[in-house]
């Protein structure tokens, strides 16, 4: 049976325990399930810390159980930098921003009077907005673009009306693209799977 910890396929074979990563073909083996799951652990911290473990040798196969894992050295030093942490723009947050940055570009270019589609363009930045943020922030930024299309650049302007036919079309199509995007990049990843 193959378990998946931390993009690593661990599996029994035999006496020992194999982790193979999923991205490469590198393989970690020890006796220990337990000195496995601590060498994987291990491995993902020092990613964070931008220094690789000193037992990694960067080969394509590890005995864990030949190597000491457990010393000082594996643990971070005084003089290593704190991982530097995460911070996830809030959704009110992203829905202002995104409200404040397009919404004088949209009416900038009607009052300018550009030839230009606001609804193509304003599709063309909730695409990019799922590539880069992911599905949540895309459906927001799609949402914003069918408020900002109906109150920014439709006759009459500075005014909210019922959608039309075409403005439900394009939020519709926002939408679609919203979701076929983020399941393209999803499914589009590559998984690399073991040999035999």
């Amino acid at each position: 049976m193959t378990t998946i910890y931390r993009n690593y396929d661990v599996a029994k074979v035999g006496d020992t325990f194999v982790g193979q990563s999923k991205d490469d073909e590198s393989l970690m083996v020890s006796r220990s399930q337990h000195r496995l799951m601590m060498a994987i652990d291990q491995l993902w911290a020092s990613l964070e810390r931008g220094t690789p473990p000193s037992w990694f040798s960067g080969s394509s196969a590890i005995d864990l159980d030949e190597i000491n894992i457990d010393g000082p050295e594996s643990k971070p030093s005084e003089t290593d930098p704190p991982p530097a942490k995460e911070w996830r723009v809030p959704y009110w947050l992203f829905g202002i921003a995104v409200l404040g940055v397009s919404t004088p570009v949209a009416y900038a270019m009607d009052f300018l009077q550009i030839d230009a589609r606001i609804d193509v363009m304003l599709t063309l930045g909730v695409c990019a907005i799922t590539l880069a943020f992911g599905r949540s922030y895309a459906l927001i930024a799609a949402g914003i673009a069918g408020f900002i299309v109906n109150f920014f650049a439709s006759d009459p302007l500075w005014t909210w009306t019922w959608p039309t036919l075409s403005e439900i079309l394009n939020a519709l199509l926002n939408f679609a693209a919203v979701w076929v995007i983020s399941w393209i990049t999803k499914t589009g990843k590559p998984s690399r799977r073991s040999k035999g």
